[in-house]
């Protein structure tokens, strides 16, 4: 069985080494490897090479710089593209924080930025599957995520899967303080991705979301992603809400943070990668294996110990220089590279239930089909779902407080029109599109935004010409 990637980005290896735990129980003997920069794939096609062979993986990986030779007869895609790079994202951030609105790559009107000019990038690939290997499933991590997902449901006839570690992370910590093994909590969770709540925590049948509340101090205690939340508000809101919500409900505090750290997390992510490309390239040139191994722990291990530090107010260490990548000391407590199930675990797991042909319950992003009351039958949500050789069937989650609805509705709504205006290229639905998001929600604001953005993405935007 043969599977493809879309995108060879650092985070490659956390996709191959979720693959190599799961080669042989799937069948997979090799993985190609796509992108449209050349100098990235044969780097990474070099580092990914060595890794699997050091794990011992049952699978080959090869590059292939040609799209159709590289998806043509793929049993699974795996999408993580990034139309634009590092530079692109930098400037979404830059400029949304110049108009006093949060600048987050896959929140608000940054997130917006980056569906427009990669929605189209997604459907041609879209295209190119439905004729070279139609029976594929796709899993997406492509941000934003529920967007492309939205995007490739409408407007085309591919089987996609969306993933996001945000749920699994946090049902993961849930499990936790439970004091039981993950696979034996059942949660629903319910929203839109990055904008969804833990409403129902079941542990041997019994509802312990009552603890969960009671006990949110230790959860915060525990994990620094529940510390974005106060205790009160969520006993108010009576569920656990995933840590990107914090920029809906302490807005004015996020952005303060932000502005204050004095620059970006796509500029501080862009920074690092900027220098560890470099010594990736010259190590793996050079037959150094182990050394572009060691170069990319670091690189990985800065971007873990600054997650989400400027918008929580924390110090932010300065961009790092060569030396930080090539020989220097891991930034703050090392962390062990694969430690866990992120992303890749929930991408593999996709991929083995479909094998299987076996429900597996996951949360992951693909059409409502009536699980959240009140959006529309064909609207992506991401929830609670049995996944198995079909794609993905959503579990009915029920009707939501109508707290959870004053969010998603509008927020949905954008979404939407953020799509609408990606394909046809329409001023007037993009401009109408930031106008109802809950971050935006001024006339004014939004044309600034978005004339800047068309301006400074003119080459990535054609269809806006």
């Amino acid at each position: 069985m043969r599977m493809t990637l879309l995108g060879t980005g650092v985070r490659t290896p956390f996709v191959l080494h979720g693959l190599a735990d799961r080669a042989v129980e799937v069948g997979l003997d090799e993985v190609v490897l796509h992108d449209i920069d050349a100098d990235r794939l044969r780097t990474m096609t070099g580092l990914g090479g060595h890794l699997v062979r050091s794990w011992g993986a049952s699978f080959s990986v090869r590059g292939e710089p040609d799209a159709r030779a590289a998806l043509a007869g793929s049993r699974f895609v795996f999408s993580a593209i990034r139309v634009g790079q590092e530079r692109a994202r930098a400037l979404d951030e830059q400029i949304a924080l110049k108009h006093g609105v949060l600048g987050q790559e896959t929140t608000g009107p940054a997130g917006f930025a980056m569906a427009l000019r990669t929605i189209p990038v997604m459907l041609e690939y879209a295209r190119l599957i439905e004729e070279v290997a139609p029976e594929a499933i796709v899993v997406n991590f492509t941000n934003p995520v529920g967007i492309v997902v939205q995007a490739l449901s409408d407007h085309s006839s591919i089987r996609v899967v969306g993933v996001c570690d945000g749920p699994i992370d946090m049902k993961r910590s849930v499990a936790q303080l439970l004091g039981v093994p993950g696979d034996e909590v059942h949660v629903d969770y319910a929203g839109l991705n990055h904008a969804g709540w833990i409403h129902r925590v079941l542990v041997d049948g019994r509802e312990r979301m009552a603890e969960l509340l009671e006990r949110y101090e230790e959860l915060r205690a525990q994990d620094e992603s529940w510390r974005l939340f106060d205790a009160e508000l969520v006993r108010s809101i009576g569920m656990l809400p995933m840590e990107y919500l914090y920029f809906y409900y302490y807005r004015d505090r996020a952005i303060e943070n932000v502005l204050r750290s004095h620059g970006t997390r796509g500029e501080q992510i862009a920074a690092i990668n900027d220098r560890l490309w470099p010594v990736l390239r010259e190590r793996i040139d050079a037959g150094d294996d182990d050394g572009a191994e060691r170069a990319w722990e670091r690189a990985m291990d800065m971007r873990h110990a600054t997650y989400f530090a400027r918008e929580r107010g924390e110090d932010v260490r300065e961009a790092p220089d060569e030396d930080d990548v090539a020989v220097g000391e891991p930034v703050g407590e090392a962390v062990e590279m694969f430690e866990g199930d992120g992303y890749e675990g929930l991408a593999t797991a996709v991929i083995a239930a479909a094998v299987r042909r076996m429900k597996i319950p996951l949360i992951v992003n693909g059409p409502n089909r009536g699980a959240i009351g009140r959006l529309a039958e064909d609207d992506v949500v991401e929830v609670t779902s049995l996944v198995d050789e079909h794609g993905a069937t959503p579990i009915a989650q029920g009707t939501l407080p109508d707290l959870a609805y004053a969010l998603l509705e509008p927020l949905k709504a954008y979404e939407r029109l953020t799509v609408r205006a990606a394909v046809e290229g329409s001023y007037r639905t993009a401009l109408e599109a930031l106008l109802i998001h809950p971050l935006v929600g001024s006339y004014p604001l939004a044309r600034g935004i978005l004339d800047d953005y068309l301006s400074a993405h003119a080459e990535l935007l054609p269809a806006f010409r």
